[in-house]
């Protein structure tokens, strides 16, 4: 039989249970930022393997200096085109990844297929410039792949942000639907991927690239302006 004077294990101190909660909240954070370094690292170097194969300019005078130029316009316009689709995509994880407490398994998941779109986007881009004279069905496979990728991309950002939302990963950070950047996402989604069939009929499917994007603000443009009046109602 226990004296009176003797002490009855009831777990950690009240101290102890701090310090082993703010303890796990440093490795949680710790984890988010190796995953954010990371991924920085990577879409670094996709964005720099665009430039490597660019062709130099060439010429003698300064009209065969400007023939050259013109000779490869389209792959300097392919250039342009995925450094913006990479730098609009890292935009959108830097925004996500904000307000980033905890990871799971499930995000590194969904993070390395976004990396692994991002790594595949500067072989996209090359087949976009490789082709010569080649029929129809080349070229709208070529496009459609590309488009594939960028949709892919914008999706599973999607994919993030509903996990993230569920999961409470990022409890201080708006809502998934709300902010601009997930409409972005939204709308490079449905405009890269709209596209990917439209190429097998038409040549000109990228113009819903550039519309695509146009379209879905403007809808979150009127969202926006009805809320209020149905706030106010």
């Amino acid at each position: 039989m226990r004296g009176s004077g003797e002490s009855r294990a009831t777990g950690p101190p009240a101290g102890d249970e701090g310090l082993v909660a703010e303890r796990a909240e440093e490795i949680d954070s710790r984890a988010v930022d190796r995953l954010i370094f990371f991924s920085d690292a990577v879409v670094a170097i996709a964005i720099t393997l665009l430039a490597i194969d660019l062709p130099a300019p060439h010429g003698s005078t300064l009209s065969a200096f400007w023939s050259s130029v013109q000779d490869n316009a389209d792959r300097y316009l392919a250039f342009l085109v995925s450094f913006w689709a990479i730098a609009a995509a890292w935009s959108d994880h830097h925004d996500a990844f904000r307000y980033t407490r905890r990871m799971d398994p499930r995000l590194r998941s969904l993070n390395m297929a976004w990396l692994l779109m991002i790594v595949v986007t500067p072989f996209a881009t090359k087949l976009l410039t490789v082709g010569g004279h080649e029929g129809p069905g080349v070229h709208a496979v070529r496009f459609a792949f590309y488009a594939l990728v960028q949709s892919l991309t914008s999706a599973i950002m999607i994919l993030i942000l509903r996990h993230m939302a569920s999961r409470r990963l990022a409890p201080d950070g708006p809502a998934p639907g709300s902010t601009p950047m997930a409409w972005r996402s939204y709308a490079l989604a449905l405009g890269f991927g709209l596209s990917v069939p439209v190429f097998f009929a038409t040549g000109y499917a990228w113009v819903l690239w550039v519309v695509m994007p146009f379209v879905v603000r403007g809808v979150h443009w009127l969202r926006a302006r009805k809320r209020p009046a149905a706030e106010a109602a």
